[in-house]
């Protein structure tokens, strides 16, 4: 995928959940494409597959889920990246997936959101401490909540972020939107995604940019008239890093989308 994207003209890219046929030399690996890299979630994929929940009940799934993140931040600064990214909490883990997201059952007492947050609050301060060692940022990404997961995920209303990161100001703490996520959240929930932004800008380091109907996470490519750009083009957020995660048909489209993109946020 590295090759294709080179070939289409892609000079950064964001490294997220991938096979990768050996890490031993994933470093000088990676430094020797002469690309800008980003590293995000689920990498570097681990030996085991798991998955990943900083706010797990299940200690051993907790321990491993911040040992990755760790892994991951040590990898960043290798790289020479500004920040590594990570999913907010779930108050469940996964029992199952249903083909394009995972199953998550229903809390069993009304407490366990409140369990759930300082479980990701406390794993979260051991994450930073190591991106404060390294001089890199520890980015947090809004969940998509659909009908199903009502309950299910931390930090879904606009004012929880703010209050996340009051808590641990003054960390090395920012926020990732993702505008697909954040279009279902918002339509599910029944709060205006703009007033969202508004609650969150003075934390907003970087953005996964895509769109949809509001009702499915479908990763639609941002079209002209869209509400995405007028948010990319606000004056507060000019600064913030714009990774297209649209799914389009090959790494040429892709490069012609960012490059259009590019353009309409330089012509606001």
């Amino acid at each position: 995928m590295l090759d294709a994207y080179r070939a289409a003209g892609i000079a950064a890219v964001e490294l997220g959940a991938a096979d990768v046929d050996s890490d031993g030399d994933l470093v000088p690996r990676l430094r020797s494409l002469g690309l800008e890299l980003l590293v995000h979630n689920y990498f570097p994929p681990p030996a085991e597959p798991f998955v990943l929940n900083l706010a797990s009940a299940d200690a051993d799934l907790r321990r491993r889920s911040l040992d990755h993140v760790l892994r991951a931040l040590d990898l960043t600064a290798a790289l020479g990246a500004p920040f590594y990214s990570v999913h907010a909490g779930w108050i469940t883990d996964p029992v199952g997936f249903d083909g394009t997201s995972f199953v998550l059952p229903p809390p069993e007492s009304p407490d366990d959101e409140r369990r759930a947050l300082e479980r990701f609050v406390a794993a979260l301060e051991l994450a930073i401490d190591r991106a404060d060692a390294l001089g890199v940022e520890l980015l947090v990404e809004n969940h998509v909540f659909t009908e199903a997961d009502r309950g299910k995920l931390l930090l879904a209303e606009p004012a929880d972020f703010p209050a996340l990161f009051r808590r641990l100001e003054p960390r090395r703490l920012g926020l990732l939107i993702d505008t697909g996520h954040l279009n279902v959240t918002a339509r599910t929930i029944g709060f205006d995604r703009l007033a969202f932004v508004d609650a969150v800008e003075p934390y907003v380091r970087a953005f996964h940019v895509h769109d949809n109907d509001g009702f499915a996470d479908s990763h639609l490519p941002v079209a002209e008239g869209s509400w995405v750009l007028d948010v990319l083009a606000r004056r507060e957020l000019r600064a913030s890093t714009v990774v297209v995660e649209a799914r389009l048909e090959d790494a040429s489209a892709l490069a012609e989308h960012v490059a259009w993109l590019r353009s309409r946020l330089a012509a606001r």
